[in-house]
């Protein structure tokens, strides 16, 4: 016959009746127990021993794995939610509160998941109450890392792990994350459409990648002035490229040309890979400005962001 152990109710708090032996542990169990020289009452007596001192006592690894499966597999509803707020209220920053705490409430997001599910469908799937069930188990975890305090009302923490898991079921169903970024209207024509379409990037690399191996390759340029194209292509924008070189005078914070700056071409650099001159790398570049420029340019619209 097992015994059960009365805990004295407080002002705000129902008692509980706690078995003095784990329900749901049978004789094998506890021969198993013994035969590895441990209580098989040790998990147990520290169950006892948070839920009347409001404290989750020191256990080892084994009996943390012990308790946290009694409370997750056997413990009753009741004795869950005692524990559960035990740790909440009193023990947050244990570094087993959590888990304790998601051991208690877990098993009553899953029912009330299934319990939720067949109450909203005829015969819900799979799928239905997994969604549910996962929107449960998030609210559950946000629900102790906010750790918001509770109002002093009856069975206040019940009601809020209820509620706090009722919506969080709800919410991960019929939350749809493609939407997430459009804003409903029930009139379209009153909405803002966009005037600036923004292209894309991948578009624009492959665009601008297809622009420069025509660029090199133009037959009308003088074989000189494709050398030096060539070469800034195989430099690349890290070596090819440098930032505009302006005087230190005045007040940088108003010089107009140094806002939204753009790299120019490197001569300097150039002219060293192709084992020139200076002059000579402006004297092609210029050519192959005015050159491209009629080319593929005509209009002056190539590089207009639309």
């Amino acid at each position: 016959m097992t015994e059960e152990i009365k805990i004295q109710p407080t002002a705000t708090e129902p008692s509980v009746s706690v078995p003095s032996t784990p329900q749901g542990l049978t004789s094998s169990a506890r021969d198993g127990a013994e035969r590895n020289d441990r209580k098989p009452t040790d998990s147990w007596a520290a169950l006892l021993e948070l839920v009347l001192s409001k404290k989750i006592p020191p256990l080892d690894t084994v009996q943390m794995l012990a308790l946290l499966h009694y409370l997750f597999k056997s413990a009753d509803r009741t004795l869950r939610f005692k524990v559960a707020e035990v740790v909440y209220r009193y023990d947050h920053g244990h570094p087993n509160a959590q888990d304790l705490f998601l051991a208690c409430v877990l098993p009553s997001a899953e029912k009330g998941a299934r319990r939720k599910a067949e109450k909203l469908f005829v015969l819900p799937s799979d799928l239905q109450v997994e969604l549910m069930y996962d929107g449960a188990v998030n609210a559950a975890i946000e629900m102790f890392q906010v750790n918001r305090p509770l109002r002093s009302i009856p069975d206040a923490f019940r009601r809020y792990v209820v509620r706090g898991l009722s919506r969080g079921m709800l919410r991960s169903y019929f939350m749809r994350e493609e939407n997430s970024r459009i804003r409903p209207y029930g009139d379209v024509t009153a909405g803002h459409a966009r005037k600036k379409v923004i292209p894309s990037t991948v578009e624009r690399e492959i665009i601008m990648r297809e622009l420069l191996e025509q660029v090199t390759q133009y037959p009308n340029l003088r074989p000189q002035v494709r050398a030096t194209l060539q070469c800034i292509a195989s430099l690349g924008p890290d070596f090819a490229l440098k930032e505009h070189a302006y005087t230190a005078s005045g007040d940088p914070d108003k010089w107009k040309r140094d806002r939204n700056r753009r790299p120019i071409l490197d001569p300097d650099a150039i002219a060293e890979a192709m084992g020139i001159s200076r002059p000579d790398v402006h004297r092609y570049l210029c050519q192959a400005r005015a050159i491209l420029r009629q080319a593929f340019n005509g209009d002056g619209r190539l590089f207009q962001i639309h």
